[in-house]
């Protein structure tokens, strides 16, 4: 019983993968005004149908936190379970506190419009630093443990992937590759790289 609810929350975090890629692919084609090139995903929390993003990374992130649980029952490690649970928490804080609205997004707002960082804006944006970049680590965390164990191909991949999201982040700040774009990408990579991890452990 013990190892099948302990599979239950491995799964979770593909579920949470799965959940929030099928709900925002939905909300970019149905938000008047959005534009994947010019707007992060996270600006879908605002305007009348932003209660719906907010709800995705809530809900994401408590899949992440489950899924962590089920990352240290499995790994028996504390350190890149923890970095998972932080980057559950991130998502979840996220969802609390709304990105700043800016570049014409949400509707009425002016097209050169830089975003406006409020006290809420601010604790947003801490809160994405905290989700990716604790993952960011946790790719490099596990990718140790598992050339420790001899999986040097699976290791490769980790770190690979742990260098790929900064990587992508970095030039969409940098404007080398459409923002929106650019974190979207970053998104999915973390995604996929989570439920590659839960699934390894089940």
């Amino acid at each position: 019983m013990a190892g099948s609810d302990n599979a239950q929350l491995l799964r979770a975090g593909v579920a949470a993968g799965i959940f929030f890629f099928a709900v925002t692919i939905v909300e970019i084609f149905a938000r008047p005004g959005f534009d994947i090139e010019r707007h992060a995903i996270s600006m879908l929390s605002l305007g009348p149908r932003g209660w719906v993003m907010k709800v995705v990374f809530i809900v994401s992130g408590l899949l992440v936190l489950a899924c962590a649980l089920g990352l240290r029952r499995r790994a028996g490690r504390i350190a890149g379970p923890a970095l998972v649970a932080l980057y559950g928490a991130g998502l979840v804080l996220a969802g609390l506190f709304d990105a700043p609205p800016g570049l014409g997004f949400p509707p009425g707002t002016a097209a050169d419009q830089q975003p406006v960082m409020t006290n809420e804006a601010i604790v947003h944006s801490i809160a994405f630093m905290l989700a990716f970049g604790s993952l960011i680590i946790a790719c490099f965390v596990f990718a140790f443990g598992l050339w420790r164990g001899a999986d040097r191909g699976a290791a490769t991949l980790s770190a690979l992937a742990g260098i790929a999201m900064p990587v992508l982040i970095q030039m969409g700040m940098a404007g080398t590759i459409a923002t929106g774009v650019a974190f979207y990408i970053a998104a999915m990579l973390a995604w996929i790289w989570l439920g590659w991890i839960a699934l390894r452990h089940r």
